[in-house]
């Protein structure tokens, strides 16, 4: 382990060789949110937002990491303008709560995946729920019918994180130099 989520940062660290891996705690259970190559610096968050790690990182195997100190960061981060800290201390805090809604949403939808997984045989139901007497077979066509609305409910809430995730990722790729951004 590089660093554990909820510690209070002494350092950041620059990926200088291997892989890593980015671990959150959702409702304790341990979530990936995020893959580390060499190159990547990571743990400068809590420095930004004041706010302890959000995340915990694991080596891959052999890895190396350079050290930022945080009195080398904080000493170059006070001589940027207040308006531009302050703008980066909100892009922090708005990273740390998207990765806190990340790690939720990844646990929702391993959930809703693992329902999937339960295969039902439709049209044996169908002739089952025609066999029921009339007061079960009406309460199992309610239970339906709710799980239709959920169903749809879930639809309906991903295509606003959709429509959300997009507005998003337009302010990162703004902010983001030209050689760095995805290729579409």
């Amino acid at each position: 382990m590089i660093l554990e989520e909820g510690t209070w940062a002494l350092h950041a660290y620059v990926l200088q060789d291997g892989t890593a891996t980015v671990w959150k705690n959702v409702e304790g259970q341990p979530v990936l949110i995020g893959r580390l190559k060499k190159g990547d610096i990571f743990g400068e968050m809590a420095f930004l937002g004041e706010v302890k790690r959000t995340a915990t990182v694991i080596a891959d195997g052999d890895v190396e990491v350079g050290v930022v100190p945080r009195e080398n960061f904080v000493r170059a981060f006070d001589r940027l303008p207040d308006e531009l800290r302050e703008k980066l201390n909100g892009i922090v805090r708005n990273l740390a709560s998207l990765d806190s809604v990340y790690g939720q949403l990844t646990t929702c939808l391993q959930s809703v995946q693992s329902l999937s997984g339960r295969p039902v045989d439709v049209k044996q139901l169908a002739s089952e729920v025609d066999q029921m007497p009339e007061l079960l077979r009406q309460m199992v066509l309610q239970i339906a019918q709710r799980l239709n609305a959920a169903i749809e409910g879930c639809v309906h809430l991903a295509a606003q994180i959709e429509q959300e995730g997009k507005a998003v990722d337009s302010l990162s790729l703004a902010i983001m130099p030209v050689q760095d951004r995805p290729k579409r």
